[in-house]
């Protein structure tokens, strides 16, 4: 009995000191025998490891991390650390993924989704890339860098996301270009008659020369072209991008008259 007893007060001092306790650290780090404590490996609670919570015996896995959404700002001109699923998600500690909140994405939901993800007609890009584009609404006569200072004032440089519609068309404010395009609406979802200039006047609607874009930061160069739904003489229905013409005009655009006009 003494021989039995000394053999479990030595086997139990093994395990103790073996982490056994902690079910040996579950394999995902090593047990520091003089505190029967585990120190976790990397992505299973390590100390460099961004966490909420750690689990003791390496059970819990770490989630990505980008730059938060909202935190406490370090300085004046400070704010934004990195933060697990950048303070828009919950971790879930037994598969190591971030489960975003609605409206937002990415392996840390370190960016926005897109509306309606572009309806299919549309590219969803970042504010960085947006800036860099001369057909991206609203148009201006250049192109803009927003990058480069992702610790301060561009932070959200690659977390914002927007769609930039598609067109048949060149979009821009040079000859040629016209200044809106064919998919429209902040999902793209919506989609332009064709154009053309209204038979019932002496000028040209679809001249945009000079004429300033919709936002107002800049007009279009000479040839410059507007868009003018159904001639101005149908209503355009923007679901299906077809004109339906008023009496005594048809065609693709409405603008062509018949003896039926007024």
């Amino acid at each position: 009995l003494g021989a039995a007893l000394v053999l479990l007060i030595q086997s139990t001092r093994v395990d103790s000191e073996s982490c056994a306790e902690f079910n040996f650290c579950n394999g995902h780090g090593t047990c520091v025998q003089a505190t029967s404590t585990c120190t976790c490996f990397e992505g299973w609670g390590a100390a460099t490891d961004l966490m909420t919570m750690r689990a003791p015996d390496c059970s819990m896995r770490t989630c990505p991390a980008g730059l938060a959404w909202g935190d406490i700002a370090a300085s004046a001109t400070n704010a934004h650390a990195l933060a697990e699923c950048s303070n828009r998600g919950i971790c879930d500690f037994g598969t190591g993924e971030c489960k975003c909140f609605a409206g937002f994405t990415g392996a840390a939901c370190q960016r926005t989704e897109c509306p309606n993800d572009c309806s299919g007609h549309g590219k969803c890009l970042s504010m960085r890339q947006i800036a860099a584009l001369d057909d991206s609404l609203p148009l201006t006569n250049g192109t803009f860098e927003y990058d480069g200072d992702e610790d301060a004032s561009t932070w959200d440089q690659d977390k914002l996301f927007g769609c930039v519609c598609d067109s048949s068309w060149d979009v821009g404010l040079r000859a040629g270009q016209r200044q809106q395009p064919e998919y429209f609406g902040h999902d793209c979802s919506l989609r332009h008659c064709p154009s053309g200039d209204d038979p019932r006047t002496f000028v040209d609607e679809t001249d945009c020369s000079n004429v300033t874009a919709p936002g107002g930061f800049a007009a279009g160069k000479q040839g410059n072209l507007c868009h003018v739904d159904c001639s101005n003489r149908g209503n355009c229905d923007y679901h299906t991008g077809l004109c339906k013409c008023f009496t005594g005009y048809y065609g693709r655009a409405c603008g062509s008259t018949s003896a039926l006009a007024d």
